[in-house]
């Protein structure tokens, strides 16, 4: 018990106190747990949550969930997945060794990924990406094989499967967090997935080996690694990437949102706002960064105007001039993912006209080039269409509408698809979609609500004839 002694001097209200034995005790025993909480704080943070421990704890996960696997009375069935997460397991040894923990403890995670996978025999029932679009020569192989496969839109790509475009070839990748990776030409890249055990959230990124990808992103962040980078494109937001086949450069561009760019060996991240771009060597150094003159605003034909086909049509391209652009690149392509090019030139006004004979859809983009001759990013395409059909005042038939199931590819994520008459024009939940030359379109669509859901999609044919069918959509949980 503690007792209040006064001085002499009535002028002091409190001077000390007397404390019993006891009391000493009990505080004795909170302060000796305050160190004990504090040394356990730091140890922590310095031993347990440092770089190099976090990879020691995920190398030794990962090589019980493989001895687990390869114990089981489903090994014979699960080699090719044994041998994948022995393979990563090897990687991330390798990584440690030079001192890479972080890539040594995400090389291990999948590891562990991969067999824990076979043991509750997920197996690669799930996919991780899945082709939206092809056009050319694209290919991919499955991470335990060694043949390469034509690409098919309904093919599911996990983790360690590989995919490649030809010359003048392209595709469009789908991820379950709804990033959308458009691969351009003559491209090998390796689909790579990972699930963090303790909270069971899977992430998806791509390791570049060549070529050049563009990511648009949209809830959550994506992740794209090349020879000695590892580049985060942050939500809502688009980077092009792209690593140069003599030299292994790689090179990044912000179009939209903010990317960052940091070495494989470790080192602070740069962050790359919209218009800047960067460059590292295959060891990991970056240069400083560098602001590129932004695109041009296009201004007409409007998106989506549609034009009768005549011999005497020409369509003039206008766009707006752009301060710190010293001439413009003009794209013209029958591709939404510009594959090919109908007219690629480099131009010092800001319009172009060009004489059309053949019906179909045409898309166009601007790049603004600065005065040292660097070219910026494209601006967002736009495109127009030119309608060979006659319409007749006897027209009153329905376009032909046939829809296809609507199928998953991830998430929330379902691929709406179907065909209809050559020319006409279709929406899809009111936003209108790419016709090929052959009347297909497809659209992905993500739904917000859980349980049933209407698609709405209408073909509008030249007539202005329309035919509405809706498809339902069930979201799980």
């Amino acid at each position: 018990m503690a007792t209040k002694k006064k001085k002499s001097n009535a002028a002091a209200d409190i001077d000390w106190y007397l404390i019993s034995i006891d009391r000493l005790k009990q505080i004795g025993l909170v302060v000796l747990l305050l160190i004990l909480a504090g040394a356990g704080y730091w140890f922590w943070n310095e031993q347990k949550g440092n770089p190099k421990t976090k990879a020691e704890s995920a190398i030794g996960d990962a090589k019980q969930a493989l001895n687990a696997l390869a114990s089981s009375a489903e090994f014979a069935a699960h080699r090719s997945e044994f041998d994948r997460a022995q393979q990563k397991l090897d990687e991330a040894n390798t990584h440690f060794t030079a001192n890479r923990y972080e890539n040594a403890r995400d090389s291990a995670v999948e590891s562990q990924t991969i067999s824990r996978a076979a043991l509750s025999g997920g197996g690669d029932l799930e996919s991780d990406a899945q082709f939206l679009t092809i056009e050319g020569n694209v290919q991919y192989q499955k991470g335990q094989s060694s043949e390469w496969k034509d690409a098919d839109p309904r093919t599911p790509l996990v983790n360690g499967d590989w995919v490649k475009t030809g010359a003048r070839a392209s595709a469009e990748l789908i991820f379950t967090n709804g990033s959308i990776y458009t691969v351009g030409p003559n491209a090998l890249l390796e689909i790579f997935s990972q699930t963090n055990p303790g909270t069971s959230e899977k992430s998806n990124f791509v390791q570049m080996r060549v070529g050049s990808i563009q990511i648009a992103t949209l809830r959550e962040a994506s992740t794209v690694r090349t020879p000695g980078t590892q580049v985060v494109i942050d939500s809502d937001s688009t980077t092009h990437v792209g690593v140069d086949e003599g030299s292994k450069e790689t090179s990044v561009i912000s179009s939209k949102g903010t990317a960052s760019v940091s070495p494989e060996q470790g080192g602070p991240a740069v962050k790359l706002a919209s218009g800047e771009k960067i460059s590292a060597t295959p060891q990991g150094t970056l240069s400083p960064v560098k602001k590129l003159v932004l695109p041009p605003a296009l201004l007409s034909p409007g998106d989506s105007q549609i034009f009768q086909l005549s011999p005497q049509l020409k369509v003039d391209l206008l766009w707006g001039a752009q301060e710190g652009a010293t001439a413009y690149l003009l794209q013209v392509s029958r591709s939404r993912l510009f594959s090919t090019h109908e007219i690629n030139t480099r131009r010092t006004n800001t319009s172009a006209t060009t004489k059309v004979t053949e019906e179909g859809s045409f898309f166009w983009r601007v790049a603004s080039v600065g005065p040292d001759g660097e070219l910026g990013p494209f601006s967002p395409f736009r495109r127009f269409r030119v309608s060979g059909g006659k319409v007749t005042p006897e027209d009153h038939e329905a376009p032909r509408l046939v829809m296809k199931q609507p199928f998953h590819v991830g998430g929330p994520y379902y691929t709406i698809e179907g065909t209809t008459e050559a020319g006409a024009t279709v929406f899809i939940a009111d936003e209108e979609v790419d016709v090929d030359s052959n009347g297909a379109f497809r659209k992905v669509i993500g739904f917000d609500k859980v349980g049933r859901n209407t698609v709405v999609i209408k073909a509008v044919d030249a007539a202005g004839n329309s035919n509405v069918v809706s498809q339902t959509v069930l979201v799980e949980e």
